[in-house]
């Protein structure tokens, strides 16, 4: 009987070397969620980084330039409207992320996606009354 349940142990421990999973427990013995692997994946700034031409005036009115810190420096300024000097970006896979100070000295915030050299700034969070949430404009790099 000893050999038997000895064979069914080793049976069952080689059985249990084949499997992938690895169940990790933590002190109440129940298993923990796995973790989420995420493939790193680099995000292309070159299509951001630059000046841009407002195509009303045909002036530079949008620069994006990188920073040390990984982030980026964000000017946009819009014709007869507002500039806005002090814009920290970061790249997301959905665009390039920005906030800025508005002319009330209020966060202003938007989203800024480049396609075939045209960077459109739209603006997503936005308290002053002279842009709205939504308000887009257009620019093309130099």
């Amino acid at each position: 009987m000893k050999k038997i349940i000895c064979a069914l142990l080793v049976m069952g421990f080689l059985a249990g070397c084949n499997q992938s999973k690895i169940e990790v427990l933590d002190q109440s013995n129940e298993p923990l969620p796995s973790p989420i692997v995420s493939q790193d994946t680099q995000l292309d700034d070159s299509i951001y980084i630059g000046e841009y031409l407002d195509l009303d005036i045909n002036e530079p009115n949008l620069k994006i330039a990188k920073r040390e810190d990984g982030n980026y420096d964000v000017e946009i300024s819009i014709y007869r409207l507002t500039y806005l000097d002090d814009g920290i970006g970061t790249l997301t896979k959905d665009g390039m992320e920005f906030t800025a100070t508005d002319a009330n000295g209020d966060p202003i915030k938007g989203i800024i996606k480049v396609e075939d050299k045209v960077a459109t700034v739209t603006f997503t969070d936005s308290t002053w009354e002279l842009i709205k949430n939504g308000d887009s404009f257009e620019y093309t790099k130099i």
